[in-house]
């Protein structure tokens, strides 16, 4: 018994003994060395024109996309399609904020909101747009499904819109754990 009250001692001092090495670097909680946020985010971007005049209410359609794991670059499967509106609002940088709420569709029980900061490029008629860093939610009308639920803070979108048509044609990479991307075409 003595021997096995030994044994056990050792393995506790032995545990308690070792020290957790830190992978982290000590100045990871220093937010002195953060930028200032006033710096970028309130950067004048010289399109406010172009914002104020694709701000608005757009009727669109949009379809999710599975696509390879590797790349996400190769479609694999053309998942489901729906209708829904989507918001564009000027900001007073020059950029534009997109967003929709609650899309899904009968194949897809999960409600989709995506927010996202977009900028813009005109090139003649064409306003290039392009913007990252974009929120992406799902959520479960019926309630929790027991494992969490894929959001993503890295949305990217790359697109176009076409001014004297009104309309415009992008496509979302939701950057969710699943290669889904959400490709949209609206009007107004």
């Amino acid at each position: 018994m003595l021997k096995y009250l030994l044994i056990l001692f050792c393995v506790f001092f032995s545990f308690t003994a070792c020290e957790r090495e830190s992978y982290l670097s000590p100045d990871y909680g220093d937010t002195e060395l953060l930028p200032d946020t006033g710096d970028y985010l309130d950067e004048d971007y010289k399109t406010q024109d172009l914002a104020r005049e694709m701000s608005g209410d757009y009727n669109s359609n949009i379809g999710l996309i599975y696509y390879d794991a590797e790349t996400r670059s190769i479609p694999q499967l053309y998942l489901t399609q729906g209708t829904k509106t989507i918001h564009l609002k000027n900001q007073e940088s020059g950029a534009i904020e997109l967003n929709f709420d609650q899309f899904n569709t009968a194949f897809m029980p999960l409600e989709l909101s995506v927010k996202i900061k977009v900028l813009l490029e005109q090139k003649g008629d064409t306003i290039f747009m392009r913007g990252t860093d974009g929120m992406v939610r799902t959520y479960n009308p019926n309630g929790e499904i027991g494992t969490p639920l894929p959001e993503s803070d890295d949305g990217e979108l790359t697109g176009y819109y076409l001014r004297q048509e009104k309309k415009f044609n992008f496509q979302i990479d939701l950057m969710l754990p699943i290669p889904i991307k959400a490709t949209i075409t609206g009007a107004k």
